[in-house]
């Protein structure tokens, strides 16, 4: 449990520096905030819309970070654990993507989305993938110790 606290409050931290980073380059280089009107519209404040885009993403990060623990089960096999994973990612990031961007609405919104999910399905599967090669590799290789004693 302590394990899927600290995976949540990374995700969410990493998420928020992350995303204000970009959003300054964006700023800088736009002058805007990037943000969709229709979706600043719904709140009192570009401010308060902007927390709420932040604390979503950040939400979005928290669910991937936590729901890598499905990775690491011992009892299923890695395409269970790959579905069950991406199942959990695709049911927390399109209903966001749909509120915060317009993924139901725009090609752009759509694709960047699709993107952002593969890119961090991708490396959380890469990182678990290779942690299950090592640990293959290392039963292998007390087998074969135990073999020549």
């Amino acid at each position: 449990m302590k394990n899927i606290i600290m995976r949540v409050m990374n995700g969410f931290c990493y998420a928020i520096a992350i995303t204000l980073v970009v959003h300054t380059v964006i700023m800088f280089a736009t002058g805007h905030i990037p943000m969709l009107s229709e979706y600043v519209e719904r709140f009192d404040s570009p401010v308060v819309a902007y927390a709420v885009q932040l604390m979503l993403v950040g939400f979005i990060s928290s669910v991937a970070s936590a729901g890598t623990v499905i990775l690491e089960l011992r009892r299923p096999g890695l395409l269970v654990q790959s579905i069950l994973y991406l199942v959990l990612m695709l049911v927390t990031w399109i209903p966001v993507a749909c509120y915060l961007w317009g993924f139901q609405k725009y090609l752009s919104s759509m694709i960047s989305s699709i993107l952002s999910i593969l890119v961090t399905y991708g490396i959380c599967w890469g990182i678990q993938y290779k942690i299950c090669k090592r640990d293959v590799k290392e039963i292998n290789e007390r087998l074969k110790g135990k073999q020549e004693v």
